[in-house]
């Protein structure tokens, strides 16, 4: 049986989360009347939150029940937060979701998500190298990181989680973000070196 106050914090989060996504993406604010509600908490609600907003290409059926692998490169900024976030939570609704600490590129494309923590903000044209072309949802909380090409950046302005969204990055891996989340993102392009 589950820990009941775990439980309800859980389902509060969920709900504060799953509102914010559905009517004011762009505007969590977390504080004094949130019950101690962390940044890391609001933004693994993203993570979680952008399997359903974001849509992959289709691979004729070769996902099936095949984990979708979220990948973090770099320290982690969640701690156990992620893993409580998704734990039992599935991807079109057969596909259960499988969190990786990546210390090695190598296992950079195997992922479907890839958080990249500001630990790595000095490698990031680095790891979006690694990923180039592959259906893989880039996803950073670092100044400029879509400027250099992350797909969705998370950054706290005055209190909140705002988006910023690399529609050039998204569509050059074959990936498109529901219009719900476009619109209330600020659109950035990548800047040429």
């Amino acid at each position: 049986m589950k820990n009941t106050s775990s439980g309800r914090a859980c389902k509060r989060l969920w709900r504060q989360a799953l509102a914010a996504c559905l009517l004011a993406c762009a505007g969590v604010v977390w504080g004094s009347d949130s019950k101690g509600v962390s940044e890391y908490q609001v933004k693994a609600v993203f993570l979680y939150r952008f399997t359903q907003f974001v849509e992959w290409p289709a691979e004729d059926g070769a996902a099936g029940d095949r984990p979708f692998v979220i990948g973090i490169a770099g320290e982690d900024p969640f701690g156990p937060v992620l893993d409580d976030t998704v734990r039992d939570e599935k991807v079109q609704e057969s596909r259960p979701i499988v969190i990786k600490r990546l210390h090695d590129d190598e296992t950079l494309p195997k992922c479907d998500l890839l958080f990249i923590a500001q630990s790595e903000k000095d490698r990031l044209k680095h790891l979006l190298g690694k990923v180039r072309g592959q259906a893989v949802l880039t996803v950073a909380d670092t100044g400029a990181a879509a400027e250099q090409g992350v797909m969705i950046n998370l950054l706290v302005v005055q209190g909140s989680v705002k988006m910023e969204i690399n529609q050039e990055a998204l569509a050059a891996a074959g990936m498109k973000v529901s219009a719900k989340l476009l619109t209330l993102a600020k659109i950035v392009k990548t800047k040429a070196d």
